[in-house]
């Protein structure tokens, strides 16, 4: 199995202040026969490996992780996508889950900065497996965003997770930063679609207090009316300043932040750093679930205050208001 050097940058999947490092990237196939593969390899320090693995819509992909130093985690990406479905750090040293669309999956597999800062070795074995069926694409009579041409004025969000959100893109495909994100019932306007490999990209106007434009992923929109005065969605995105901080020993400042609200405390936070960039905070039932990937989260709560430190050293305080809205 050939192996490709490629540089990338870790902004997609790694700590914002960390520089570009090279990245092995291994394409993974499964013998004849079998639904699964075992790797067994070896990284030291800043090293990072990528294995690639194609898989469909609504297959079962399972993943086992056993490093013999505990700093060492995985993460999983659909593609290029700066978004992790499993994030090692946080969730542990295994996955298994229904797919959520077709094409290659990236298992990362990384040291955690302290480690790799002291040039740490951990050899590792990567079990990975995929079962079931890929999804039957949905018929064209559904009045989903299945053509490229035309269709309807507006789009509503359906086919979410509960809880979940939608990301919109600044483009049409996962390498695209996130501008926005969507949940369930939310209305956007239909701007045209158009295809990026095998999935279909739709460009759409979302309306409210703080209107946006972008790409969505034409499978979770629907044909749907015009939002009336009061159903334009725009409670479930807000913006504004928290306190915060990105040393131990440094005092707590204001930072900008916008969020992306779905349902009882499903959130996505985006802190803008004074050095530029942005740090993501992930929320699912008010619990802090995931930041960017390779970094420690830790939450404390004390009464309707969410005290937050990503990576040991940054600081943040959120107030349930920012999570679920009011």
């Amino acid at each position: 199995m050939q192996l490709n050097k490629i540089l990338l940058m870790l902004a997609l999947c790694l700590p914002s202040s960390l520089i570009s490092q090279p990245i092995e990237e291994q394409r993974v196939s499964f013998a004849a026969g079998t639904s699964g593969a075992t790797i067994q390899a070896q990284i030291t320090g800043s090293e990072i490996t990528d294995y690639l693995l194609g898989a469909g819509q609504g297959q079962t992909m399972t993943i086992s992780f056993e490093p013999d130093n505990p700093s060492a985690y995985f993460n999983l990406m659909l593609g290029d996508g700066p978004e992790a479905i499993h994030i090692g750090s946080v969730a542990g040293n295994s996955f298994e889950g229904v797919l959520p669309a077709s094409g290659d999956y990236r298992i990362r597999v990384y040291l955690m900065r302290n480690a790799a800062r002291r040039n740490e070795t951990v050899n590792y074995t990567l079990n990975m497996s995929v079962s079931g069926s890929a999804a039957t694409p949905q018929a064209s009579g559904a009045d989903y965003a299945d053509g490229l041409s035309g269709g309807p004025d507006w789009w509503q969000v359906t086919g979410l997770t509960a809880g979940d959100t939608l990301n919109v893109r600044a483009g049409p495909g996962t390498s695209h930063a996130v501008v926005g994100a969507l949940a369930n019932g939310d209305r956007a306007r239909n701007l045209g679609c158009r295809m990026n490999g095998e999935t279909r990209w739709c460009q759409i106007e979302v309306p409210g207090g703080q209107p946006f434009t972008g790409w969505a992923a034409g499978r979770y929109l629907r044909e749907g009316s015009a939002p009336g005065s009061g159903n334009s969605g725009a409670a479930n995105e807000a913006a504004g300043m928290i306190p915060c901080a990105l040393a131990p020993d440094q005092p707590m400042t204001t930072c900008k932040f916008r969020v992306s609200r779905g349902q009882s405390g499903t959130a996505s936070v985006w802190v803008t750093l004074p050095a530029g960039g942005e740090r993501y905070l992930d929320f699912r039932d008010g619990r802090l679930v995931g930041s960017d990937p390779g970094l420690s989260v830790q939450q404390e709560k004390t009464g309707d205050l969410n005290r937050v430190r990503i990576g040991g050293s940054e600081r943040y305080e959120l107030p349930d208001a920012v999570l679920y809205g009011g």
